[in-house]
C-alpha cells in the first residue's frame, strides 16, 4: 500500500502573512546592511549579517520549503 502524502495546506492566516512580510523585508534589510559592511571592510560582520539575510529569507520562504520537501519526500517512495 502507498503512503499518501498530506494535502498541500494554504496558509494564509493574518498572523502568517504578517510574520512572512517580516521575514522578507528584515532579510532584505540585512541585505542591504551587509552590503554596506562589505564596502566599510567590516568582513566578519558582513559574514554574520548575510548569514542573517539569509536564515529570514528562509522564514519567509517557509511555506514553499515546506511543500517542496512534502512533493519530494513523496516522489522518493
Amino acid at each position: 500500500m502507498k503512503h499518501k502524502p498530506p494535502p498541500r495546506r494554504r496558509h494564509r492566516s493574518r498572523g502568517e502573512l504578517i510574520s512572512t512580510v517580516t521575514f522578507l523585508g528584515v532579510g532584505v534589510f540585512f541585505a542591504g546592511e551587509t552590503r554596506v559592511l562589505l564596502s566599510e571592510g567590516n568582513r566578519l560582520d558582513a559574514v554574520m549579517m548575510g548569514l542573517f539575510c539569509v536564515l529570514c529569507l528562509a522564514g519567509a520562504a517557509r511555506f514553499h520549503i515546506h511543500n517542496l520537501w512534502h512533493l519530494i519526500q513523496s516522489r522518493r517512495r
